[in-house]
């Protein structure tokens, strides 16, 4: 092993290592704003580690679709949703024990699998590289030619939809503050005069 390639197993090492704190962040913060942005910190991880693995277009779009619009939508909810609840940690039910032996389970099953799966050989590594070698371009140039070509308008009217929806989601929640300053400002102005 080379330089190169222990500098490389490092960083994505490094990223691939805020995965599951990002996701048990996202599942065991009782602040749903924390949630949130804790889920855009696993989504920005896993577009890095598919940048790192040289999966360019992969990459791209896990940015645009989960970081830019998945995780806009969630951050729209929680801000419609009423004040964050706040949960006593230290009162754990039943169904807490029960998801938490669940994901355990789940974890070592899929854990066996990756560690009792025969992967492919060396070979075929070798002949999709010599396979990309021969493709002129590289993946990032030719998804940029298809966003401006071929799929301009369908990803100009998905973004003009996500846009719509943002709005749709801002506007209910900034209604019901300025209906409850309205009335603030009533019930103190009737309080505040003697005539």
């Amino acid at each position: 092993m080379n330089l190169s390639e222990s500098i490389h197993e490092f960083i994505l090492a490094l990223i691939e290592s805020g995965i599951p704190l990002g996701s048990l962040g996202a599942v065991s913060f009782a602040n749903l704003t924390h949630s949130a942005f804790s889920l855009g910190l696993v989504f920005t991880r896993i577009s890095l580690s598919y940048f790192v693995l040289n999966a360019d277009s992969v990459a791209a779009a896990q940015s645009l679709v989960y970081v830019g619009a998945i995780n806009v939508s969630i951050v729209s909810a929680v801000m419609v949703t009423d004040q964050p609840t706040r949960s006593n940690s230290t009162s754990r039910n039943i169904g807490y024990f029960i998801a938490l032996g669940a994901c355990a389970i789940l974890f070592s099953v899929l854990t066996n699998m990756i560690h009792n799966t025969k992967w492919f050989d060396v070979s075929f590594i070798t002949q999709s590289e010599i396979l990309a070698a021969n493709t002129s371009g590289s993946n990032v140039q030719q998804l940029g030619y298809k966003l401006l070509t071929e799929f301009l308008v369908p990803f100009e009217l998905a973004s003009i939809l996500l846009l719509v929806a943002l709005v749709g989601a801002i506007n209910p929640a900034r209604d019901e503050d300025t209906n409850a300053t309205d009335e603030k400002a009533s019930l103190s102005r009737d309080n505040s005069s003697f005539f």
